[in-house]
């Protein structure tokens, strides 16, 4: 924000909320695994998880046209690790855990809402206010 510039030519405070929300995602999803370490495989799907919600910015540097620099399309790039977890969970148990479902659900759902959220006034306003408070 600072340089008056983001990735894809986006409004910088618009663009803010996307590292934004990826650390609440992580963070969240990373402190539900920590606290159901003792429930092996909600911890292990939801830690399977957090790693997912970082590979956007890592699919867009990608030098394949159709996902390089758009975050949407790496995103839904990512969504197939998802979808290869629900794979394996109906392969293994034939249902789908609960941690699989409601961190997928988590994941998709914020990554979705995060950008209409963006483009309000209320939301650049906010990050005008922490752009100043950061000064």
């Amino acid at each position: 924000m600072a340089r008056g510039t983001a990735p894809g030519n986006f409004d910088p405070y618009f663009f803010y909320i996307i590292p934004l929300t990826d650390m609440l995602i992580f963070g969240t999803l990373i402190a539900s695994a920590f606290r159901l370490r003792f429930d092996s495989a909600a911890h292990k799907r939801l830690i399977y998880i957090a790693n997912t919600a970082l590979l956007i910015a890592a699919f867009a540097r990608w030098p394949w046209h159709i996902i390089h620099r758009n975050a949407p399309r790496a995103a839904i790039a990512t969504y197939a690790f998802l979808l290869l977890l629900l794979v394996y969970d109906l392969w293994s148990t034939r249902k789908v855990h609960r941690a699989t479902a409601c961190g997928c659900a988590f994941l998709i759902f914020v990554q979705q809402v995060r950008i209409p959220i963006g483009k309000t006034a209320a939301w650049h306003s906010f990050a005008m206010w922490i752009q100043h408070i950061a000064r």
